[in-house]
Order: C-alpha cells, then structure tokens, then sequence
C-alpha cells in the first residue's frame, strides 16, 4: 500500500506559526505532521488527498423500481472525481452509470443456483479526493501537531512536593497531544464515512 502524504507540509506548519524551524524541528514536525495526519485519516476513514486507485467489490442487488439497474456498487472513497474503468467479474464494460458514490450496472449477470450465493465482482478504477485538501482539515492537522510541539508533556495544574506543573488538558479529561479534542471531531464529522455514507456539503 502506498503512503499517504501528510495532510499539512513542514513549510505550511512553519508558515502558519510564522517561525523558521531548526534541522532537528523540521524533522520532529514532519513525524508529527504524519502522525496527525493518520489520525485524522482513521477518524473520517478516508484518504482525503486526490489519488486514483482501483478496488475490486461484490455487486449489490439493486431495488428494480428505485435504482432501476441489475446491480450496484458503492466506492469508499470520497468524493468521487473521474470514473475511468467499470469490469465484472473481469470483463470490461460500458453498460454503467454514476450517481454520487455508487456505480450502477444496467444488468447483473448474477448466477443460478447452486452458485448464486456468490454475487459477480467489479473492478473499479476510479479518481477521489481532494484536491487542495479543505482548510478545516488542514488546521485541525496543524493545531493537533503543533501542540505536541510547543508542549509536549501536555502539562497542567498540578503541585508536588512543593513545586507546580502544569499538564495541558481540559476540564472535561479529554487527552491532547497527536490525537483528536471533541471540538475537531465536530469538524470533521462532515467529511466522516460512517455506514458506508459520508456527508461532504458546500460551505
């Protein structure tokens, strides 16, 4: 599997801190940038940059009154750019169509029993992401770097033995760090796959 870039770039971070970084903070930066940017990836479940790959899914069976095809899939990720290859069960084909994150076949060559337990698979070959990747992403993957950075004992109030420190997390117990305040989650939530949907709305 090939590695995802980091959502936010060393010279992003430094611009947006308005600092220049040492050798030894560019390279601390970029762990933390990757990090970050893993856990926003695992939290929405999507790749989020622009890419083009190919995956191979069972065809669904479509309601014939609703969708008004032999068989549907659904692509993982979004949002969908460029649809550039439909096959079934290894034989190409042009009898598709797209509708937001499903590919709908006009025909299903489904098979008769005792075989039809196994639904036909589909290779798709399609382009998704963003491309620049929203803002909000971005700030969320830059805030949560950069206070590991400018913090990185997470300190808030605390006194022993006569000598006071600080550990860096809300009232509410939430641990920061390279993770995810309930604030940013909200955030991102637009852009979250869940139940094999994802909302991605136009400001």
């Amino acid at each position: 599997m090939a590695v995802l870039p980091s959502l936010v770039t060393v010279a992003e971070l430094a611009a947006l801190l308005g600092r220049t970084f040492t050798p030894a903070q560019e390279a601390q930066a970029q762990a933390l940038l990757d990090q970050a940017s893993s856990v926003v990836r695992a939290y929405v479940r999507q790749d989020l940059t622009r890419a083009t790959s190919t995956l191979t899914v069972s065809m669904r069976r479509a309601d014939p009154v609703l969708h008004r095809c032999g068989g549907l899939v659904t692509l993982p990720q979004r949002p969908v750019v460029d649809v550039e290859s439909v096959s079934v069960d290894g034989v190409s084909t042009q009898d598709w169509w797209q509708e937001g994150q499903e590919i709908l076949l006009r025909s299903g060559a489904w098979s008769s029993p005792p075989t039809a337990h196994r639904p036909p698979q589909v290779a798709v070959t399609y382009t998704h992401g963003f491309d620049p990747v929203p803002g909000d992403i971005k700030a969320i993957v830059a805030q949560a770097a950069n206070r590991v950075m400018v913090n990185p004992g997470a300190v808030r109030s605390e006194t022993v033995g006569g000598e006071s420190v600080t550990y860096l997390i809300p009232a509410t117990g939430e641990a920061l760090g390279v993770l995810l305040s309930r604030t940013e989650q909200r955030v991102l939530d637009r852009y979250r796959r869940t139940s094999g949907t994802v909302q991605v709305r136009g400001r």
